[in-house]
């Protein structure tokens, strides 16, 4: 056996998985297996390859190559997730679809990832999505009361608040707010101004979840579930570049109306993420800058010019010092409609893959419960 080639060929099957690239990720994984055929991380990663080329007998196959060389436990929770997904009785499910989605395995059938491609966004539905979560943004009606409390109110009407005084004395590691399953936590020892806009922020952080979720709402033809809000929750917070995505559209939102430049979380997304592919991190960038339009073609229902000059003069009441922390980054390019659906379609698709790939139906179902819970 030539330990250096098949090393050379796990490394690329690892980083052609990662790409996506299932087929040239077989070649592989195959020139691999023929180099050392009693390797139980060869077979493993066979399963994963064979998962993503929906070809499940295989991938069964191979996991189970994988336990009897070595019954790790990461293996037989592997190999049973396949056996479970493949008993999964579809025809028992049928009454859940098309009007109520709400079976976390029944999202990664083949029928469901092809109709990602079949039944994309168009610029009538995408704009009655963005215009039935505007309906739900109401005007300011109270001109004596301060902006703070306008701004307040505003973001109640779409998430639950908690204000909690941060006790960290060093400054520069502080978090001004924090949004997670339409509950925002916000430093209450901070200015308002700067209550203001770590509420506006994470604010944009509902509404970006909101379109993903009507989104994923209308390719599957379905009512809202809380298996949805777990699917579209997941898709934005655990691949980096989506989150890369969520951070910087919050921030510019946040930026237009605050009249300042402020990408520090997503700059700290960077820091800890070393060695990310420059051009998606451009892309999904592009995509955040684009969604975030979005979202202030939304809001300036609430935020006349009336209401921004109030944040000004909050800013200069409260006497705040602002370094500013751009984003090398920083995109104003404003994508085609065609372009942007597609790139919300890949969103959507490279989450059903990497679920389906890492059979990450555990931490889906977690999420499904806590948007349960949220909903009472």
């Amino acid at each position: 056996m030539n330990s250096g080639n098949f090393n050379t060929e796990i490394k690329r099957c690892e980083e052609l998985i990662a790409s996506k690239s299932f087929k040239k990720a077989d070649e592989a994984i195959s020139n691999a297996i023929q180099i050392n055929s009693d390797s139980p991380y060869g077979w493993f990663l066979k399963a994963k390859v064979c998962l993503g080329l929906f070809d499940y007998k295989k991938a069964l196959m191979a996991s189970k190559k994988a336990v009897y060389l070595n019954p790790k436990r990461e293996y037989v929770e592997f190999k049973e997730n396949i056996e479970n997904f493949m008993n999964l009785d579809v025809d028992d499910l049928k009454t859940d679809y098309p009007n109520k989605m709400d079976n976390m395995a029944v999202f990664t059938i083949n029928k469901n990832i092809k109709l990602l491609s079949k039944r994309k966004l168009n610029p009538i539905v995408y704009n009655r999505i963005l215009d039935d979560i505007k309906k739900d943004i109401a005007k300011n009606t109270d001109d004596e009361e301060e902006i703070y409390l306008k701004v307040k109110r505003l973001t109640e009407s779409f998430i639950d608040l908690e204000f909690l005084a941060d006790s960290n004395n060093d400054t520069s590691r502080r978090v001004a707010g924090a949004y997670g399953f339409k509950r925002a936590v916000i430093d209450s020892s901070l200015s308002k101004t700067l209550q203001i806009a770590a509420m506006i922020h994470e604010l944009s952080h509902h509404l970006l979840f909101e379109i993903f979720k009507n989104t994923i709402m209308h390719v599957f033809q379905s009512q809202n579930t809380d298996t949805i809000e777990a699917f579209a929750w997941y898709g934005l917070t655990t691949n980096v570049y989506w989150l890369l995505m969520n951070e910087y559209c919050a921030h510019t939102v946040e930026c237009h109306y605050m009249k300042l430049k402020n990408y520090e979380s997503f700059n700290n997304i960077l820091k800890v993420n070393e060695n990310l592919d420059e051009d998606k991190v451009k892309k999904a960038v592009e995509l955040g800058n684009c969604l975030a339009m979005d979202i202030i073609y939304m809001l300036d229902k609430f935020f006349t010019p009336e209401l921004v000059y109030e944040i000004k003069m909050q800013f200069l009441s409260d006497r705040v010092i602002l370094l500013k922390k751009g984003c090398e980054f920083e995109s104003e390019v404003e994508l085609g409609s065609e372009e942007k659906f597609s790139m919300i379609n890949s969103v959507l698709k490279e989450t059903l893959i990497n679920i389906k790939i890492n059979f990450s139906y555990g931490e889906l179902n977690q999420f499904k419960k806590i948007f349960a819970d949220c909903r009472g």
